[in-house]
């Protein structure tokens, strides 16, 4: 596969290997309902100021692997020295950084190998935050497009790399170039299948139109999954029934079927229900609105027969004649034999219902970014930035790409669009998204965090009041490094935070802590983990110790300051003895 190369890439292809393990350090967490608290609300959403570099690092052994949806609007390298929103390449933290460890050839910050030399080890850790059928979205500008596009060709080789064009602005050219356009990269699955949009073509979709059940949660059906009951005697329509979202709505129902809907069936004495099926049995939805079918019913543009299909559980299926068809009908354009036309063979064929696909051109107004800034000063009550993503931008990539219950990262966090996005999706849908917001700048706390907090309580007053969506979240700095400048523990951090990273770099899961005083870290594959530590006293792998040893497993791995056994003892034994701090893994 062919490779970007430019200077210093040699020198932060693994350097996400050598950034600093730091911890998190929890300041605050809020509520909508009682402000700000000293305990963390666990709640899953966090807020993190600090360099995104070492943050996504100290988000590894928590969440490696575990991170659906990605979204970041990385900064678009335009040269522009006025930038202030947003983490640019002339914050001084980076730039101190880049003359660091790519070195001080050239001091042009425009140079695309300095923008590249800061993007790649982002994106590394980004890759590994991911899970396996993770979603990632990127933001960019034409300057960095193309070579964004090959480094991600390199770091996600296993995933789909989709260029959309997104319109940004109506353009006022005042000569040369007028870029009315920025551009989406999706970094997705090849089996990907995008949620339907609300926004498509120029046109505001209702939130169920056009869905199919595959990319619908089972517990909000739409509105086009209503059962269709047919008389057994003759096989004629009895009438429709309510949908399973209908019944959600209002209450009546609350836990799904496990097999919905086929075990969802309340037809009337004497009829039986029919679901919206594919000619291949697979889930969809019904192609006519229930005022529709009826309509094109009594006029005889439907017809009702025995199923013969083996692929689905339907006793009856229900065919109709295309709109061109009935058009043809109605113009006189077409005459039809005896009462009932004669209907198609096969109703839906293989055909999904439209809606579950992802334009590559977005023409929406929207989605200008003049619109965000003006969403800001109204959140703030005054101008804050220029031109951050509109909220109804992020909100459609998080919608086309997110489940009801993903974790959301954005690295880039800005003014914090992406929280707000996040907590507006839920609200529509009853989701639990959560999201993971990091940023650098001073303002994290300030603009960032005070923006999802007001989003959360709800703002304005009078007519632009808005109302709040409700939501928790916690708040953190980046701490001390795990590991002294003498490659020592930093005892400082705790022991259970040194537990906790231990756990993971020989486990790659999440840490559960254990009861206090004990020694163990937990059992993965029948291997049990051991870390006898203890922040003023050196600690001996011996006879003493393994009395201890509770757990039956089929090896033991045992952290300590020295080993006093055999190694043929320990070989029997299947033990394996790991010297602290030398042979903790560094990550």
């Amino acid at each position: 596969m062919p490779t970007l190369h430019w200077i210093g890439k040699d020198k932060v292809v693994n350097h996400h290997l050598d950034v600093p393990y730091r911890v998190l350090n929890h300041e605050y967490g809020f509520s909508g309902d009682s402000g700000k608290t000293r305990t963390p609300t666990q709640s899953g959403n966090k807020i993190i100021h600090g360099d995104n570099l070492e943050a996504l690092k100290a988000l590894l052994p928590e969440y490696e692997g575990k991170v659906n949806c990605i979204y970041i609007d990385p900064p678009y390298n335009t040269g522009n020295e006025g930038w202030v929103y947003n983490d640019n390449v002339n914050d001084p933290k980076i730039k101190k950084w880049l003359a660091t460890v790519v070195g001080k050839e050239g001091e042009d910050l425009t140079r695309h190998d300095k923008w590249l030399c800061m993007m790649y080890p982002r994106l590394m850790l980004l890759s590994k935050l991911l899970s396996q059928d993770g979603r990632m979205v990127i933001s960019i500008g034409y300057q960095e497009v193309f070579n964004l596009i090959q480094i991600c060709n390199e770091i996600f080789a296993k995933k789909q790399i989709v260029c959309i064009t997104i319109q940004t602005s109506g353009g006022k050219p005042a000569g040369g170039f007028n870029f009315q356009h920025e551009y989406l990269i999706f970094i997705v699955p090849y089996d990907f299948k995008p949620n339907p949009l609300l926004f498509t073509g120029g046109k505001l979709r209702t939130p169920f139109e056009g869905l199919t059940l595959a990319t619908f949660d089972k517990t909000q059906r739409p509105n086009q999954t209503y059962p269709i009951f047919i008389n057994t005697d003759n096989g004629t329509l009895a009438g429709i029934g309510e949908s399973l979202h209908e019944r959600i709505k209002t209450g009546e129902y609350i836990d799904k079927p496990e097999n919905f809907p086929f075990d969802y069936n309340e037809a009337p004495e004497g009829t039986v229900a029919i679901w919206p099926t594919t000619s291949k049995g697979k889930d969809c939805v019904w192609r006519l609105s229930p005022a529709r079918l009826l309509k094109d019913w009594e006029k005889g543009y439907i017809k009702i027969s025995k199923n013969r299909s083996k692929k689905s559980q339907n006793k009856y299926s229900i065919q109709y004649l295309p709109d061109g068809v009935i058009k043809k009908i109605e113009s006189g354009k077409l005459e039809v034999n005896g009462k009932e036309p004669a209907a198609p063979t096969l109703t839906f064929g293989s055909n999904l219902t439209v809606g579950s696909e992802i334009p590559t051109l977005w023409q929406e107004k929207d989605f200008y970014t003049v619109k965000g800034t003006t969403q800001l000063s109204q959140i703030f009550s005054k101008k804050l930035f220029n031109y951050p993503k509109p909220l109804e931008l992020i909100t459609e990539i998080l919608r086309s790409i997110s489940s009801l219950d993903d974790i959301i990262l954005d690295s880039f966090a800005g003014s914090g669009t992406t929280g707000n996005a996040t907590l507006k999706l839920n609200l529509e849908d009853s989701g639990t998204r959560n999201f993971i917001l990091i940023e650098m700048e001073e303002y994290a706390e300030t603009t960032t965090a005070e923006r999802v907090k007001r989003v959360i309580n709800g703002y304005g007053e009078g007519e632009k009041a808005v109302e709040g969506t409700g939501g928790i979240f916690d708040y953190y700095t980046l701490g001390e490094p795990l590991f002294d400048e003498y490659d020592n523990l930093n005892e400082s951090v705790g022991t259970e935070r040194i537990r906790q990273y231990v756990w993971y770099s020989e486990t790659r899961t999440a840490y559960e802590s254990q009861a206090a005083g004990e020694y163990l870290l937990g059992k993965k594959d029948e291997c049990a983990y051991y870390f006898f530590y203890e922040p003023d006293a050196m600690t001996e792998l011996n006879f003493d110790f393994l009395a201890l040893v509770k757990v039956k497993a089929d090896q033991y791995v045992i952290y300590a300051d020295n080993c006093l056994l055999s190694e043929e003892f320990m070989l029997a034994k299947n033990i394996i003895f790991k010297k602290i701090p030398r042979d903790i893994t560094r990550f």
